[in-house]
């Protein structure tokens, strides 16, 4: 797609917890226009050199124009291409290069974009190293500074503290190796203690799956909708999944391909017959080789966290609307909120009234509502899969094998099961799941058993 001005000013930033999103250009390669979830709008240049892919911002939208961005790219791309320099490392000299700011771009440049985790560690970058640091020295960062963000941040969100310590643990490790700090600088990260952590317990129940199933497929937008099915059937990972293409899915061994996974090495999914019936009914789009295509030309879906919320939201709603002083609780909500959308003309009100103001009302008329769905976060249903594994009395090996864990005290015990294993433990979930469902996983499913026999 050839950036125009037009499609920039209309272009919204579609990424994921705060992961990296560009719109590409076609006309010179490697250039493109940076969205931030902000909004703000950078001109970059990514490029190769000495085998390392490097991204260079060029200056921002408004400051320079489309034109004048192109053509600073193409400058820059034949500095690479003769050899003579590498954009970014010269910008980084010549301006010292020796922020925490420099620090977070060189390691997203350099390391954190080759991780399955680079999206979240761009978020935690952006919400909390950088409005801590950005423009300090890395040298001058001291551990009673690193104890005071993890301490800051652990009154409220203590894993999440114990995430960014492990980030900063790595970033001053590459700091020294890449002589952003002198080579005896201590690690400021090291020597902290952690909060003490929880593991988390939750998956769907069976009573739960109804709700969320009628709500997965009333879900509008169909890539999600497929996705959340797919997630549920194979235990894949989020991301692997998302990225998977249909090159990768065997129809005749019946097989899911996903390469590059967090254990490091290529897995093979066996498709239940529910999940190959499902993959037979994703229409494919033209020129673009996803399984799950995403709104832009030739991309995969990348956010699937609001089209998950909101199916959240409409199974915690069905499920207290089936307790009738609940539903009637909820109509006067809605009725109420019709009346002043109408009389203020309030284009920002929902036609239903949000979760909160629901539990709200209901704790002033002292009436309790039925268990809610809307603590499932998305993990959860690759936890699903395992819980729902076991109960059926899998042992812990073969589950092991099934969400091809990386844990290496397990490595050994998964070459006892073979693929025929995983596929029997997989077609013996789909069946569970359907049945638990009370309904199959789209509103056409071919015939399962033609499937099986044929």
């Amino acid at each position: 797609m050839r950036l125009t001005k037009r499609t920039i000013d209309a272009a919204q930033y579609e990424g994921e917890n705060g992961a990296r999103f560009v719109l590409w250009d076609s006309e010179v390669p490697g250039f493109g226009c940076r969205i931030y979830p902000s909004g703000k709008r950078t001109f970059v240049l990514s490029y190769r050199i000495n085998n390392r892919k490097r991204l260079l911002t060029l200056g921002g939208y408004g400051a320079l124009t489309l034109d004048q961005a192109r053509k600073l790219a193409r400058a820059e791309l034949a500095k690479v291409e003769s050899g003579a320099s590498d954009p970014l490392e010269e910008r980084q000299r010549a301006a010292g290069g020796q922020t925490i700011a420099d620090l977070c771009a060189a390691y997203m440049e350099r390391h954190g974009d080759a991780k399955k985790s680079g999206g979240e560690d761009q978020r935690r970058i952006n919400s909390h190293i950088l409005p801590a640091w950005r423009n300090l020295k890395a040298s001058a960062i001291r551990r009673a500074d690193v104890a005071a963000l993890h301490s800051k941040i652990g009154k409220t969100a203590p894993y999440e503290a114990n995430r960014i310590l492990a980030l900063l643990a790595k970033l001053f490790e590459l700091a020294r190796r890449w002589g952003f700090v002198p080579e005896a600088h201590v690690n400021p990260a090291r020597d902290i203690d952690r909060f003490k952590e929880h593991k988390r317990d939750r998956w769907i129940t069976p009573l739960e799956l109804p709700h969320l199933a009628a709500a997965i497929n009333a879900e509008p937008n169909a890539s999600a909708r497929y996705g959340l099915w797919l997630y549920l059937l194979t235990g894949a990972r989020k991301t692997e999944l998302l990225a998977a293409r249909w090159s990768d899915v065997d129809p005749e061994r019946g097989e899911l391909r996903l390469g590059d996974t967090k254990a490091g090495r290529t897995h093979y999914i066996p498709l239940s017959a529910v999940a190959l019936a499902l993959i037979d009914q994703i229409p494919r789009q033209p020129g673009n080789p996803y399984i799950l295509p995403g709104k832009h030309p030739g991309a995969h879906l990348v956010n699937i966290s609001k089209p998950w919320n909101r199916v959240k939201t409409a199974a915690t709603l069905a499920r207290w609307r089936e307790e009738p002083e609940a539903a009637a609780l909820i109509d006067r909500l809605t009725e109420a909120r019709a009346a002043e959308k109408s009389k203020h003309a309030a284009k920002d009100l929902t036609p239903e009234p949000t979760l909160a103001e629901i539990r709200a009302a209901s704790d002033t008329a002292g009436l309790t509502l039925p268990p809610a769905v809307d603590d499932v976060r998305l993990h959860d249903l690759r936890r699903t899969v395992g819980s729902w594994l076991a109960q059926a009395g899998n042992s812990l090996h073969l589950i092991g094998r099934v969400l091809n864990h990386s844990n290496a005290s397990t490595t050994q015990v998964y070459a006892r099961f073979g693929q025929d294993h995983v596929r029997a433990a997989l077609e013996q979930h789909g069946e569970r799941l359907l049945g638990a469902a009370k309904l199959a996983p789209a509103a056409e499913v071919v015939d399962i058993k033609r499937r099986k026999t044929g």
